[in-house]
């Protein structure tokens, strides 16, 4: 989103969560026999507590229809929100995480590679309504596009689909009526906001600062926006004609200059948050995730931690880990040295390659230099 962009956030985390968090809403992948004992692999996201469920009428819309520049050149064949972390892609991650919140109906637009993210959501818990759009219409156009398809969700969430976090749906959704606010924006309280851009708030936890565009003053305390947000049906009375617009120039802004309540709320301390915007950002939350349960070992040669799904395939004297995540019918060559890096699925690493920091995607090479 124009003038808000997300950092890759490193938190430890109970393996008992992580446990919990792969069986449940964030890792559900299914690999097969070569990663059968990889159960205990943690994840970069986990649900909300059991028990916390959200009113029935309750819509979200996941944007998904960026061109993927920042994630040049893996985007070549896939959408951002199509790449995996452990194996699961980002996007099935996230309807899963809203799914067992209560969540029964997701939008979903798209642009570059949508049978990419098609192929993502067909293992969805619930049915996705899938808006297409041939020319690119922005942050704020893309949720206009939307507007039939969100009607009758008093209110509706909106979340960036290049991300996996931790998520308390009610607890957002409570804070938002409560304000009785045409929007509520989702913070995280992090030092790196200073040079992000961040969203100012009053007492109150009303939005009073929207980075440097506009400041009405009052500001007790400050956060960054982790691309959720809860929007009113009220809100496409703000938006602008145009077939392209941005959601933060073209909507915050306006809207609090004119008065309306904006509020936030801010995610826990010690909640994850790993977006997935960049090679750098994707290789961080596969190795997060990963972290997140350092005793997962699944192959006889690896060096704990590895996770390696099903299918793959390693030659002779390869070395495998630490910190080694290997996609579904990899091929990694004999001698081989795989560190710090991820090999997405079907990926080929010749015999004798050394990758430390990288992602191997078809038969080329990524290095985080």
């Amino acid at each position: 989103m124009q003038g808000l962009r997300s950092l890759p956030l490193r938190h430890g985390s109970e393996t008992r969560c992580a446990i919990r968090a792969l069986h449940r809403a964030c890792a559900r992948g299914r690999p097969g026999s070569v990663a059968a004992s990889a159960r205990g692999a943690g994840d970069a996201c986990r649900a909300a507590p059991r028990g916390a469920r959200t009113r029935p009428s309750v819509k979200a819309m996941i944007l998904a229809a960026g061109l993927g520049t920042r994630m040049a050149p893996l985007a070549r064949t896939h959408a951002k929100p199509a790449l995996p972390v452990l194996g699961v892609p980002v996007i099935l991650r996230l309807v899963r995480m809203l799914a067992e919140q209560g969540i029964a109906e997701v939008v979903v637009n798209t642009h570059a590679h949508p049978e990419s993210l098609r192929a993502a959501l067909a293992a969805s818990p619930v049915p996705i309504e899938w808006i297409g759009e041939p020319g690119l219409r922005g942050s704020g156009g893309g949720v206009r596009g939307a507007r039939a398809a969100l009607e009758g969700s008093e209110p509706f969430l909106v979340l960036n689909g290049d991300m996996c976090l931790d998520l308390d749906v009610a607890s957002l959704l409570q804070r938002h009526r409560s304000r009785r606010a045409l929007l509520t924006l989702a913070l995280r309280d992090d030092p790196r906001k200073r040079d992000f851009g961040s969203i100012g708030y009053d007492s109150d936890g009303d939005v009073r600062r929207i980075t440097e565009r506009i400041d009405l003053g009052g500001e007790k305390g400050s956060g960054l926006f982790i691309g959720v947000q809860v929007m009113e049906p009220a809100i496409f009375t703000h938006m602008p004609e145009a077939e392209r617009f941005e959601i933060v120039p073209d909507v915050w802004v306006p809207a609090l200059r004119a008065g309306d309540r904006i509020a936030s709320w801010v995610q826990p301390e010690g909640a994850r948050w790993s977006p997935v915007g960049s090679p750098r950002e994707l290789l961080d939350a596969n190795l997060e995730a990963l972290a997140a349960s350092p005793g997962a070992r699944i192959h006889a040669t690896a060096i704990a931690p590895a996770w390696i799904d099903a299918g793959v395939e390693i030659g002779a004297g390869a070395r495998i880990g630490p910190r080694a995540v290997l996609g579904r019918r990899a091929r990694i060559g004999a001698n081989a040295r795989i560190e710090d890096s991820l090999v997405l699925p079907e990926a080929q690493v010749p015999a004798g390659a050394q990758l430390v920091r990288a992602i191997a995607f078809g038969d080329e090479v990524w290095r985080d230099e």
